[in-house]
């Protein structure tokens, strides 16, 4: 007697048969006849740059007033194609990995963009103290005790190194100058000889033997080598890495020093203005001390083959009173709105994201959204760009100094929210019925000096951030010591008489070209007049 299949079972009556089959049978069954024709899915997701509809107007673009007869109209335009931040499947394509000698710069420049302090230890070492006598305990007091604990040892950890960093190189500049010394004194001695009497007097006072400070010479050899090419400022700023790469000298070759050689002026830049407190430790050693560039890091331009200049000396020529105020956050035109800011989105519950639906706010603790923590709810650290002047004619442009993952923000675009500007480069923003504009003009941040790309490698995206509309700019993927450029948008271009000057197939210049055929009396001029020159000079 046949026995019934089981509740949980699902079956079916075969063809042409009493038996029974069973679901799983079958998919394993279908499985194995189509495997080549039925690929396994993957699981799609996403990042920070969301493909979902939000409250806010993301699918619209910028709102682009009509221009009026005889005015350009050049307003700056969000992207409405948005992508996922995680990279497609490369199939099975072998990826380069960096070098150890791309490892160590970028290590610095980590270093030199990060929140370290290089407090003298001394000081540093007196308020360590005063936390000694903390008890274990679960309440919030003994939690911040502990953390601030762990903040000054993390301090001095890293204050030390650095110390030992100069001394060690500055070691060897000693025992070379021994060297020579020795050398005039005692003539007679070979080089060889010279070097081991020089030797022996450092074992005796460091209680080492000579196969011990003969290895360690060989590391510290290494560190005199990066301070001669790249400053002193390598050797502060380096990290663990550091030890690594000079015992085994891989990669360690003229292709470090040639670069180390050339990102010094830049490297100082950084190090001067985001921590002016870091040649304090050069006194350890009786080195000068003195901020050679003060101010904020983007009050310099760096240049490939020059020392950094000025903000201001770029824009001497066309603009002697050129002033830029540098802003952490937008400021309202009083004129024009007063108090009420035009970027409040009404209808937005301002708790909550529009995006992830987490809680968002400005304390670090209590805020749960992560869509852009570089910007909102989280504590910040120097975004690592750098104003550079480039080599084709654009003036200013802003580079990259660490690798900028792909749907990371690079920063909020940020100046004067005012309204009715003509004649000049802003960002237009807004919905239909109440429209805004953000002027870099005098005041903003670094992403005034991001150039146009008809291929970028940036764009914009609007964001609510508690119940305010934000333009920030959003990284496609770039590397390390890549421009950053972004799409200026065909509202920018239209009507205006000036060349693009990207480089790439460039979209805007074939639209140029196909007018000059159809529409020649448009293209009379042959240079734009000063008035368009100043504009042109001044968007970058």
């Amino acid at each position: 007697m046949a026995s019934n299949p089981s509740p949980a079972q699902s079956v079916e009556r075969g063809p042409d048969s009493n038996t029974y089959l069973s679901e799983s049978s079958r998919v394993t069954e279908g499985h194995s006849n189509n495997s080549d024709s039925h690929p396994k899915k993957r699981r799609k997701t996403t990042g920070g740059l969301r493909v979902e509809e939000s409250s806010i107007e993301t699918s619209v673009g910028v709102v682009s007033p009509t221009p009026s007869a005889g005015t350009t109209a050049r307003q700056l335009k969000t992207q409405v194609r948005e992508f996922p931040q995680r990279k497609k499947n490369n199939n099975g394509v072998h990826e380069l990995q960096p070098s150890s000698v791309d490892k160590f710069i970028d290590g610095v420049w980590k270093q030199v963009f990060s929140s370290v302090e290089l407090a003298p230890i001394t000081t540093t070492l007196e308020s360590t103290l005063d936390w000694m006598g903390i008890s274990r305990g679960s309440d919030v007091e003994s939690f911040r005790a502990v953390n601030s604990l762990c903040l000054n040892i993390t301090k001095m950890s890293r204050c030390s190194r650095a110390l030992e960093n100069i001394v060690q190189a500055y070691w060897v500049d000693c025992y070379e100058a021994r060297i020579k010394a020795i050398g005039s004194e005692k003539p007679f001695l070979s080089k060889t000889e010279t070097k081991m009497c020089a030797l022996r007097e450092a074992c005796s006072i460091l209680k080492w033997s000579e196969k011990e400070l003969r290895n360690k010479f060989a590391i510290w050899y290494g560190y005199k080598e990066i301070k001669d090419a790249g400053g002193w400022v390598c050797l502060v700023f380096a990290g663990p890495g550091i030890y690594r790469l000079c015992k085994y000298r891989v990669g360690f070759s003229k292709n470090l020093v040639t670069r180390l050689a050339k990102l010094r002026p830049s490297l100082e830049v950084a190090a001067d203005t985001i921590h002016p407190e870091w040649r304090k430790l050069m006194d350890i050693i009786g080195q000068d001390s003195q901020i050679v560039y003060q101010g904020h890091p983007h009050d310099w331009v760096v240049c490939e083959s020059a020392e950094p200049v000025s903000l201001k000396s770029t824009y001497a020529q066309w603009f002697p009173d050129f002033n830029f105020t540098h802003l952490e956050q937008s400021l309202l035109d009083p004129k024009v709105w007063r108090s009420n800011d035009p970027r409040r989105l009404p209808g937005v519950n301002a708790a909550f994201c529009s995006d992830c639906g987490y809680f968002q706010s400005d304390n670090v603790s209590a805020n749960e959204c992560r869509c852009f923590p570089e910007l909102f709810g989280s504590c910040k650290t120097p975004t690592p760009v750098q104003v550079f002047r480039t080599a084709v004619g654009k003036n200013n442009g802003l580079i990259a100094r660490c690798k900028l993952p792909r749907g990371s923000a690079i920063g909020e675009f940020i100046g004067l929210i005012t309204s009715g500007m003509s004649e000049t480069d802003v960002m237009q923003s807004g919905s239909k019925d109440l429209q805004y504009q953000i002027y870099q003009g005098q005041m903003g941040n670094y992403t005034r000096f991001i150039n146009h790309s008809c291929a970028p490698n940036s764009q914009f995206r609007k964001f609510s951030w508690c119940g305010s509309e934000r333009i920030i700019m959003v990284s496609r993927g770039i590397d390390a010591g890549d421009e950053i450029t972004v799409d200026y948008s065909h509202e920018y271009w239209d009507g205006l008489d000036k060349v693009c000057l990207c480089g790439e197939l460039c979209s805007v210049l074939k639209k140029k070209v196909m007018n000059a055929f159809i529409f020649p009396p448009c293209v009379a001029k042959v240079s734009p007049s000063p008035k368009q020159l100043h504009i042109s000079l001044h968007s970058h």
